[in-house]
């Protein structure tokens, strides 16, 4: 079963090399939490991002005062 093809043609294995499924020694809560990490990241990355984008808005409207 390890050798079967999912719909886009990758293996099991191909999809576990990747990442995109958890290894065998890897538990679906291990998994989970590290989706989340990600995730948080990925949200603060954005915030920071907005943050900045304000700021410059804010010098724009207002001046470098």
């Amino acid at each position: 079963m390890l050798d079967s093809y999912y719909p886009n043609g990758m293996t099991r294995g191909d999809l576990q090399h990747v990442g995109e499924l958890s290894t065998s020694y890897e538990t679906r809560l291990e998994y989970l939490r590290n989706e989340r990490s990600k995730s948080l990241d990925e949200i603060d990355q954005v915030n920071d991002y907005i943050h900045e984008l304000d700021e410059e808005i804010r010098q724009l409207e207002f001046g470098d005062e």
